[in-house]
Formats: C-alpha cells, structure tokens, sequence
C-alpha cells in the first residue's frame, strides 16, 4: 500500500530513491566510518613508484597500495570520474618523505567540493596508532584550527590537490590514507589520515588549487 503521508514527510525529498541506492549509502557509511571492508584491492605491484611517477588513474571501489616514495620526482594521480556515490581510496605503503610532490587531480571537468579541512600534528608512536583520527573536508567554513594542525581551504573551482612528501617529519608514513567520495556528480569530497614521520608534523605542502 503507499504511504498516504508521502509528499508531507520533511524526510521524502532528501531520502529518496536516488539517495538510497545501495551502493551510494554503502560507500558513503564506509566513507564517513574509515572503513574499507568492501572496497576491492589494487595491489602494490602494479602501482609502483615509477608507475606513479609516470601516472596512474585510482579506479572506483578500489584501494590502491602505494608504492610511491616522493625521492626521484613527482607523482601524478588521477581520480576516476566523479559519480555519485563513487569511493576510491590511496594508501601510502613506503615512507614518503623523498621530498617531492604528489599531486591528485580531477578527471575530466570533476572538481572537489568547497569547504575546509584541518589535519592536525600528530606524534602518537607506534603504539598508539589505533589512536588515529582521519580529518575530512567539512563543508562549513572552519576558522579554529586544531590539534596543532592548519586550516586548507578548498574552492569548488578547486581541481588537484597537491601534497609535498616531505622528509624528516611529516604526515606521509606508511599507513597513511587519502579517501575520496563523490556526494554529487562532478565532485569530490576527500578526507586524509596521516602517519607520522618524525614530529609528525603536516607536510609542507598540503593544498588545493
């Protein structure tokens, strides 16, 4: 029988057919939980250094394992298409302190959704790296950093974001993540959990444009 409320529920508009598709709540509750259980891997024989360097597109649905170091010369990434509900995620799997930058780019006319995120300086140790928090890009505009950390604001004409693997002490150990989610075709959203080197400082550079 139909709900003969439908239409006058607040919720019907924003929980509608679209928005509970499978695949989109899937990716959106891994997303936003750090938890890549149903996410397939890409091992990281087939994306080595030399392969980043010479560029690598990260597919949907895949967590990709790194093997990128930062020593030799930059790295080029590129996203796959942006469509709703997409996840794709980039582990660090070597120490990437060699000092270049890794640059994560949109496909296509894709951009990254406006707002601000804040990656905070962490020195856990190894024995608390449980203790991680992953930082996301929010949507509101932040204006207190925290944590120690720094503020990045992202702009909607915002198309790559680049990270400088910098040496000594840095947020670009092994372990770390960069995940990405498509709320809305055309554009991503991006949240980033580091693994220190050293002081565990953020890197030198970690910005979009």
């Amino acid at each position: 029988m139909a709900n003969p409320l439908y239409g006058q529920n607040k919720q019907d508009g924003k929980f509608g057919q679209v928005n509970l598709s499978n695949e989109y709540l899937q990716n959106k509750l891994s997303y936003q939980s750090w938890n890549w259980n149903d996410l397939s891997l890409r091992l990281a024989a087939d994306v080595t250094d030399a392969k980043a360097r010479a560029g690598i597109t990260l597919v949907d649905g895949d967590i990709c394992e790194c093997l990128v170091d930062g020593g030799t010369g930059a790295s080029a990434i590129t996203l796959p298409p942006a469509f709703k509900g997409a996840l794709t995620v980039f582990r660090f799997s070597v120490q990437a302190d060699g000092g270049q930058n890794i640059v994560f780019s949109c496909a296509g006319s894709d951009t990254f959704e406006a707002g601000t995120i804040c990656v905070p300086v962490s020195n856990l140790g190894d024995a608390q790296m449980n203790a991680r928090r992953p930082a996301y890009v929010e949507t509101w505009t932040q204006t207190v950093a925290v944590g120690g950390g720094a503020i990045v604001t992202v702009g909607s004409s915002h198309t790559a974001l680049t990270i400088a693997q910098t040496a000594t002490d840095n947020q670009t150990a092994i372990g770390a993540e960069l995940a990405f989610f498509s709320n809305a075709d055309a554009t991503w959203r991006f949240g980033f959990l580091g693994s220190e080197l050293g002081s565990g400082a953020i890197n030198a550079t970690f910005s979009t444009a």
